[in-house]
Parts: structure tokens; C-alpha cells; sequence
């Protein structure tokens, strides 16, 4: 039906078709604009998938619709033509102040929006398990991920496609669908062999491929195509990017948001997602309260990035935000990157994380940082983080760390780590391997632990957090302390560290259910540790089992 469109590229002056309608050259000119109409609509519809709603005819509809009639001015002399023309003028002009003046009449509408999404808390309470911190980074996972791209047959068919932070049966992995290079490998294959993983929270796990058959992708063309198989089952919605999202079976679907604009389509609104099985193209539409358990991400990063530029600079409207700035905080831009990273929180709900400098140049510090839940599109603002390392400054603090190797900082994210709020940054070689994992104080950033594994990078940085802050008030009284314990060995277990190449005790004491290691570099007289040993340790003090012994002293054997 949109297709009808196509009959207002005609002169609609009954006067000049009364006039040229036997002449073959104007029927010539009628046909062209015919055609050129088919061919406007088949470009704005089938291959830009807009949507068939009349805002999106005022939006694109005006600007051809007034050029048509414009063109009527080789017919001037003709009755209404003048008519026709200003009718087309006016068309022109109203395109041009729906585009470029009308979305600045809506600033102030667009921060209420974002407002009213927003709730304003000091800090986050809640410290991040420490298994379920991302170390990877999503350069390292496609890295490793190109490597085993390159084992597939006909591995010139395809390439790697969007990286996302999923979780998949409670652990969080980097996941990379399979992608076609182009439309004569499209041909010739029709269907990608799967999806690339690899863990998020072990840096020396090796990427995997996940063999499931999919025919739906975004890399496909004509009818194969994700999105236009959507848009060919719903006319109306618009239609955002879509998201990969493997179940908690690893079973693979393409999770595309939808919604509608608000203020003649300047604020996009999420509404549901509809879920594609990528293999058999089945759609199934869910509105955004009662989205499967299995969906991290139903609002796009792009959607979130634009809900924060306007919560952030649009607070008093567009003449503040260009001139005075009052109250201005703005999100921090990264290069090669989204505006927001993925980072999940304690109870593993996926957010879009992003923190907010003030507007002058070259600010090394944040006024705060927002969690925008993916789920529930809620926008939870944290201001207590007024003065904290900015994310700019977190990398700049690693690189320098590391200046002599010229290791290069991948993205960092913000947790709350050991009560305090921490930049987890990976550092990387030349050639995207990772080399080095930073956890770095965001007020202060003389406190830090840069180390190669993740276990001893935190103990690390429990043994900073508890030396380097413990006249700090702001260091919690239950977490991340330094303690002491005399008592007898109950329990022992070593082994044999291959990285390290020193040995592993772990041992409990007498009337304590916690497990305490400590290695043969740090007291080579651990390795004697036996059952019944009395000895007195320090070690900090955390709500997870198995702490690190800072100190280690054998009093007495049995």
C-alpha cells in the first residue's frame, strides 16, 4: 500500500493534464516521475525500513513531496501552477524546521524525559562479587575470537559481527556472532555456522565456537535480512538496533527493541523487543514487562547514549546548554567506542554504564556517573561520585603505570569494590593481547593493584584498600580490613602454582570457617604447614571465604 505514495511525484494540476495530456513528451516526463517515485519509496522503505506511520511522512515525505511540486515550474504559465509551487515552498520549509529548528523548541522536553527515568542516589551500597567482574577486554575476546574465525571452513565467507557482555547460566561471557563479508558469500553460503564466546571474568580462558546454524542476520540480504524480516511482519513500530542474545542453553536469537517517537520523532520510546530465532526466523513479540528471563539488553546502547546526553546537558533548556551551562554535566566520549559500557551489577542485572565530567575542557575528574538498568530502561544517577577519577583519567593512570611496555588501556568500567568505589582497567600490547589488570582507587589513585590473574589482583588491592585507607573514614568497618589470628591448623591443602612456579598452602584455623592462603614466596616456611601447627597470621578481612594472608609466622609444630 505505501507504494500508492508514489502517484504525488505526478503533476496533480488537473489543468496541465487537461493541457499535455496527449503530448508524449509530458506522458514521458510523468512516467520518469512515476518511476522516480517507485524508486524514492523503495529506498526509503525497503532498504532504510522506516516505518509506516505518519510521522515518518512528515519526516521524509515532505521533502520529495515538495520537490515534485516544485518541479511543476517548467509548466508556469499554466492555471495554479504558482500555486503548486508555493504549496512545494512550503513544504521545503516546513522539512527543514521539523529537522533543524523544531528539535531545538524540545531540549527542555527531552531532559524531562530522561528525568523523569532518573533516580538521583548518593552512592551504591552494594560491593560487586568479585568472580563476576569482567577482567577481559572486548578487544582481547575478538582477538582471540579472530583466531578461531580463522579455523572455519571458508573462513573468507565470514566475519566477526557486534561483541556484547551476555550472561549465560549465571557467568558473564563476551559474545561475537558470525557474520556474512558480503553479499557473494551471502549467496553462495545462506546460513553462518554459529557464534564465538568467550569469558568475560577468566582472563586465561580461550574463545569457543558455539556450532548453531542461522539464516536470520544482520549481514544478510534481501529477505534473510534480521531486520527486514521484521519489518516485513510489523509496519508500524520503529525499529532499533538489534542485540545477540544466547539463552541460558547457549541457544542463539536476535533480540530487535521497538517503540515509537514522541515530539514528531525526536524521542525515541522503547516498548518491547521482538525475539528472532536467527535459524528458523520465528518471531515472538514481548512488551518490556514481561520480557524473558534470558534478555540482558532490550534497550540499545545508542537509545541509552541519547537518554544521557539529555539528562546531562539539556537540564535548562538549549539557550543554558549553549551558552551560561549551568548545571551542564556531560557523558564521557570515548574514541573506537560506544558512550556507554555494559557492566553488571550485584545482582547480575545488565546496566549501561557511563560517567559525567564537567563541561570544560580536559577535566580529569567526574560529578557523577549513571546505571541505566537494560531491562527497564530506569536510569539510577549516582552523585556522590562528585571528584572521583574520570574513566579518561583512570587509563591515562594504567598507561603511565606501564609507560616503559607502551601497553595501551582498554575501556575501563566502574564497581563498587570492597566498598569503594574502583576502575577495573585492562592493559593491552600492541596487538590487542592482554597483558596486565589494573583495579585503581577513583579518589584516590595512589591505591591500585596492577598484577596478570585476577585472584592475586585482588587480594592485592584488599591488602591497598585496607593499609593505604585505613585512617580513610569512608573505608567500611565490616570490609576490605586488615586482622590478626593466633589459633591452631585444622585443615591443609597445597599445590603447586605453574605461573607462578611457588607453592600454594590453603589452611583453615580452629573456631574460623574461613580459608587462608598463602604461597612459598611470601613465607617459605609455609610449605612445612601441617595439621595441628599453631601459628598467627594477618589477613584482610572480607565477607568472602577465602582470604589472603599478608602475614604468615609457624609458632610452633606438633
Amino acid at each position: 500500500m505505501v507504494y500508492l505514495l508514489s502517484v504525488l511525484s505526478l503533476t496533480l494540476n488537473p489543468f496541465v493534464w487537461k493541457k499535455h495530456y496527449r503530448k508524449s513528451k509530458f506522458l514521458w516526463i510523468q512516467a520518469l516521475r512515476l518511476a522516480a517515485g517507485l524508486l524514492i519509496i523503495f529506498f526509503v522503505s525497503y532498504i532504510g525500513l522506516v516505518d509506516h506511520t505518519w510521522q515518518a511522512f512528515l519526516s521524509y515525505g515532505t521533502l520529495f513531496w515538495g520537490i515534485f511540486l516544485f518541479l511543476d515550474i517548467i509548466y508556469l504559465k499554466e492555471r495554479f501552477v504558482a500555486v503548486e509551487m508555493l504549496c512545494g515552498v512550503c513544504l521545503l520549509l516546513f522539512f527543514s524546521y521539523l529537522h533543524f529548528i523544531y528539535p531545538l523548541t524540545v531540549t527542555k522536553a527531552k531532559y524531562d524525559f530522561a528525568a523523569a527515568k532518573t533516580t538521583v542516589v548518593s552512592r551504591e551500597k552494594h560491593s560487586m562479587d568479585e568472580q563476576h567482574i569482567p577482567v577481559v577486554p572486548e578487544k582481547y575476546a575478538r582477538y582471540k575470537s579472530e583466531k578461531i574465525l580463522g579455523e572455519l571452513a571458508h573462513v573468507s565467507y565470514y566475519e566477526l559481527g557486534h561483541t556484547s557482555l551476555q550472561k549465560i547460566d549465571g557467568q558473564l561471557y563476551w559474545v561475537t556472532p558470525i557474520e556474512y563479508s558480503g553479499f557473494f558469500k551471502w549467496m553462495k553460503s545462506h546460513q553462518v555456522p554459529g557464534y564465538i564466546r568467550m569469558s568475560a571474568e577468566d582472563e586465561n580462558a580461550n574463545a569457543t565456537l558455539v556450532k548453531r546454524a542461522m539464516k536470520y542476520v544482520p549481514s544478510a540480504y534481501f529477505s534473510e535480512n534480521l531486520q527486514r524480516h521484521v519489518r516485513s511482519h510489523y509496519k508500524s513500530p520503529i525499529l532499533f538496533r538489534p542485540s545477540f542474545e544466547p539463552d541460558e542453553t547457549g541457544k542463539p536469537y536476535y533480540v530487535v527493541a521497538y517503540g515509537y517517537y514522541q515530539k514528531l520523532r525526536q524521542i525515541p520510546d522503547i516498548e518491547g523487543v521482538f525475539v528472532v530465532d536467527p535459524k528458523t526466523g520465528t518471531i515472538r513479540n514481548y512488551r518490556m514487562n514481561r520480557l524473558p528471563a534470558f534478555i540482558d539488553q532490550a534497550i540499545p546502547s545508542n537509545v541509552a547514549e541519547q537518554w544521557n546526553d539529555w539528562y546531562g546537558e539539556n537540564v535548562h533548556g538549549f539557550w543554558n546548554k549553549l551558552f551560561a551551562q549551568e548545571d551542564i554535566k556531560r557523558p564521557t566520549a570515548w574514541s573506537h567506542s560506544d558512550e556507554v559500557n555494559g557492566v553488571f551489577d550485584h545482582k547480575l542485572n545488565l546496566n549501561w554504564f557511563t560517567d559525567f565530567t564537567r563541561p570544560k575542557s580536559g577535566s580529569g575528574a567526574m560529578v557523577g556517573y549513571s546505571m541505566l538498568n537494560t531491562r527497564t530502561g530506569r536510569i539510577t544517577y549516582y552523585s556522590g561520585a562528585n571528584g572521583l577519577l574520570n574513566g579518561k583519567s583512570a587509563m591515562n593512570v594504567a598507561e603511565k603505570t606501564f609507560k616503559q611496555n607502551k601497553y595501551e588501556a582498554g575501556i575501563p568500567n566502574l564497581y563498587t569494590i570492597y566498598g569503594q568505589e574502583t576502575w577495573v582497567v585492562p592493559l593491552m600490547d600492541s596487538n590487542d593481547v592482554l597483558r596486565e589488570l589494573m583495579l585503581i582507587h577513583a579518589k584516590n589513585e595512589n591505591v591500585y593493584s596492577a598484577e596478570t590473574d585476577k585472584r592475586t589482583l585482588f587480594d592485592n588491592y584488599k591488602y591497598a584498600v585496607a593499609t593505604k585507607l585505613g585512617s580513610d573514614s569512608s573505608v567500611p568497618t565490616n570490609q576490605a580490613l586488615l586482622k590478626k589470628l593466633v589459633g591452631t591448623v585444622t585443615k591443609v591443602y597445597k599445590y603447586q602454582d605453574s605461573d607462578t612456579r611457588q607453592t600454594v598452602t590453603q589452611f583453615m584455623i580452629q573456631g574460623s570457617e574461613k580459608i587462608f592462603t598463602v604461597t612459598s614466596g611470601q613465607n617459605p616456611y609455609s610449605v612445612f604447614l601441617k595439621t595441628g601447627d599453631k601459628v598467627s597470621i594477618q589477613y584482610i578481612d572480607t565477607k568472602e571465604t577465602v582470604s589472603a594472608v599478608k602475614d604468615f609466622t609457624l609458632q610452633s609444630k606438633q
